[in-house]
């Protein structure tokens, strides 16, 4: 299986999927990316992390755009295919072997995170762990890919928005105090 950047220096390439990962469909990529465009900061480049790498098709889809990113993958042959696919599209990123929920403490803050565990995961439990491990940096966001019909909880001193892609939805969490792109405090995305 193969799928194509959908935007940036690697627009149009396309990256290889190893067997073991199950990739967000281009209607959910491309609804992210304008969404996160949209809030970006003017003049620096987002730290970007992708808690579940599997296939780098938002990893390396952020890359590709200016984020600079890290992917956190536990499957050694998931971590071959975010490597060969990085050197392939010439795209800078930093790959973590190791399991997302275990390396919270340890990876840093970034402005956007993104979390799309394996489905048979206990998402609400791994989203709690998220938002209280100090992984999502002061004005960031949680991106939060899951079923449709699963509904994530709200969390104490955050908003919750949820998005539906299909049977896809996308629970996006912030600091309702953080300032937005546009240096406005009204607490709205996009």
């Amino acid at each position: 299986m193969s799928l194509r950047i959908l935007g940036g220096t690697a627009k149009g390439r396309s990256l290889q999927v190893p067997d073991s990962a199950r990739p967000s469909g281009a209607r959910v990529r491309k609804s992210l990316f304008d969404l996160l465009a949209a809030r970006a900061p003017a003049g620096r480049f987002p730290e970007f992390i992708d808690l579940h790498g599997g296939s780098g098709a938002i990893g390396l889809e952020a890359a590709s755009r200016g984020y600079r990113v890290t992917l956190v993958e536990k499957d050694a042959r998931a971590v071959r295919a975010l490597e060969t696919n990085a050197r392939a599209l010439d795209l800078r990123v930093r790959i973590v072997k190791g399991d997302a929920g275990a390396l919270l403490k340890r990876l840093g803050q970034f402005d956007v995170v993104f979390s799309d565990p394996p489905y048979e995961a206990d998402i609400p439990k791994l989203t709690a762990q998220i938002l209280a491990s100090g992984v999502l940096a002061p004005g960031g966001l949680l991106v939060c890919q899951h079923p449709d019909r699963l509904h994530l909880p709200e969390h104490a001193g955050f908003t919750r928005e949820e998005r539906e892609y299909g049977s896809n939805t996308l629970t996006l969490y912030w600091h309702p105090d953080a300032p937005d792109a546009d240096g406005d405090d009204d607490g709205e995305i996009g």
